[in-house]
């Protein structure tokens, strides 16, 4: 008798935990996240929860969460842990540059996510880690992404008429490097409705989300019919459109609409700067 009762007590164990295992994962409880990546801030707070960032990177958009502490990727210990975060969000190129920060909060029991900017096609499943480690729903935000996606193609093919201008992004000013053709910026420009006219254009690296071009070939490019001419401005490129003008060969962009565009609406994969980046692009596309 108490050897049938063993034998059902196992198979009630079996069948509760292949029940729970069975239930959808529940989001994750950070409550206080620390972002040394300016990708994973924009998403954590187009997501909802940005009311849990304690921290920040020092390139972050400015104005964005006023009042929270800024980071650069090489801060010292000392001053994450005195925010008492449980999770920092960060990247391989900060985690490389500070080796020892991991782990150190590890040792003090905060969890540490290295994750890395993700590629277009890579973007929703990068985004549904962001909303569970942020404890929003992974399925609302891939919805959400569906949705943003749907609308600037939608769009694009109002305003466009049938049109598809030739795009030309410029990624750095000194080398004249160009978006790589498989980079969030050349496949945004597409969503937007425009053709990359350095579609052939060989990145710097593997996996890498610049090109070489060159003056020369920028010249070339230009004088093919090029009808938009970006400037991508940020950390890699602190071109304007005064720095433009004042290049000895911007008479070469006379019949060219130029623009000087913010690299995390361009380049940066993030769910709010894919929306913001896109109405942007259609309206210098088509002025409208």
């Amino acid at each position: 008798m108490a050897s049938i009762r063993a034998r059902l007590l196992i198979f009630a164990s079996v069948l509760i935990f292949a029940a729970l295992a069975a239930l959808p994962a529940r989001a994750e409880n950070y409550a206080r996240i620390v972002s040394l990546y300016p990708g994973h801030t924009d998403n954590v707070v187009a997501l909802g929860a940005g009311a849990k960032l304690v921290g920040i990177s020092e390139n972050d958009n400015e104005g964005l969460l006023p009042g929270v502490p800024r980071f650069s990727m090489k801060a010292g210990p000392e001053a994450l842990l005195a925010l008492r975060p449980d999770l920092v969000l960060t990247r391989t190129l900060a985690d490389s540059q500070n080796p020892e920060l991991k782990k150190v909060l590890e040792r003090a029991g905060v969890r540490v996510e290295v994750i890395d900017p993700p590629a277009w096609e890579g973007f929703e499943q990068y985004l549904r880690k962001i909303a569970e480690l942020a404890g929003t729903s992974p399925d609302a935000a891939v919805a959400e992404l569906a949705k943003a996606r749907a609308e600037i193609r939608a769009a694009a093919e109002k305003s466009s008429r049938g049109r598809r201008p030739l795009v030309f992004v410029e990624a750095t000013s000194r080398e004249l490097h160009t978006c790589s053709p498989d980079s969030w910026a050349a496949h945004l420009v597409e969503l937007a409705g425009g053709v990359n006219a350095a579609a052939e254009a060989k990145p710097l690296r593997s996996g890498s989300s610049i090109a070489p071009w060159g003056l020369e070939r920028v010249l070339k490019t230009i004088n093919s019919g090029l009808d938009v001419y970006l400037v991508q401005q940020g950390p890699m490129n602190a071109a304007d459109e005064a720095s433009l003008r004042a290049r000895p060969w911007s008479s070469a962009l006379a019949n060219v609409r130029a623009a000087v565009v913010p690299e995390y609406c361009l380049s940066r994969p993030s769910l709010s700067g894919l929306k913001e980046g896109g109405a942007m692009l259609i309206k210098i596309f088509y002025g409208e």
